[in-house]
């Protein structure tokens, strides 16, 4: 009699582990499976995202004057780099257009050279005494595609260098680039200053001279139509599940 007790108390122990294990097995599971679907819904939605038209076809290409130098050398771990440096001043003459990675590469040897620079205005005007600084950058999405809210798709890394304007100058700057605004795109012509004192010891350009290449214009979205389905749709089953969780606590 003892011995069918203890059989059926061994039973009744193993079908609860038995339970738990499969409560715990789903509590694993559903959050697993729920995530995973999260992702692709995201993935998913972002494959689909409407684009804009053709960055030629919408005035970002811009037309500028090519560069002095097509190559990026690069000389900050060559064993003759002084050697190097000259190279490169060599090849570009003064007034030359420069890009900020070629400037990056090797600053002595641009250092004190009179450039050509041409890039996009972005984020703020910074005026001091006597003029203001900004950044210019030169990448891709400045020159060629706009910012990625038009496109979605990555072109390379932002690229640009810090510019003083001089009083006379900054004026002349009225649209700053933002995630759905291209600003100005500026040629400007001054010289490289490799450790500039008044910007920290960093790499700037010194402006004597800017044209306005193209005026700054806002970007608008195309409107992701099925991404607000879903939204709209998963916020009216959020609500639903609010309302459900507090008539089953008021029984």
């Amino acid at each position: 009699m003892s011995a069918d007790r203890h059989t059926g108390r061994e039973r009744r122990h193993a079908a609860r582990a038995a339970r738990r294990r499969r409560r715990t097995r789903w509590l694993l599971v559903v959050p697993t499976v729920g995530l995973l679907l999260i992702v692709l819904g995201v993935v998913g939605l972002e494959a689909i995202h409407p684009q804009l038209d053709d960055p030629a076809d919408r005035g970002m290409v811009v037309d500028a004057p090519p560069l002095a130098m097509e190559d990026q050398r690069q000389c900050l771990r060559v064993a003759d780099a002084d050697g190097l440096a000259g190279e490169i001043r060599d090849d570009v003459p003064s007034g030359g257009r420069i890009s900020s990675p070629q400037v990056y590469g090797c600053p002595s040897a641009f250092d004190g050279l009179e450039v050509t620079f041409v890039g996009e205005a972005i984020g703020e005007v910074l005026r001091r005494d006597g003029g203001a600084w900004l950044q210019v950058n030169d990448d891709a999405y400045a020159l060629e595609v706009g910012p990625m809210v038009g496109h979605r798709e990555h072109a390379g890394f932002n690229t640009g260098l810090s510019v003083w304007l001089p009083d006379g100058l900054h004026e002349s700057v009225e649209t700053v680039g933002r995630p759905e605004q291209r600003g100005d795109v500026l040629l400007l012509r001054g010289t490289i200053e490799q450790s500039d004192p008044d910007d920290g010891g960093g790499i700037t350009l010194r402006a004597d001279d800017l044209e306005v290449l193209a005026d700054g214009t806002r970007i608008e979205p195309p409107l992701h139509l099925t991404q607000a389905i879903v939204a709209a749709v998963l916020a009216v089953a959020a609500f639903g599940a609010l309302i459900w969780d507090r008539a089953v606590r008021r029984r």
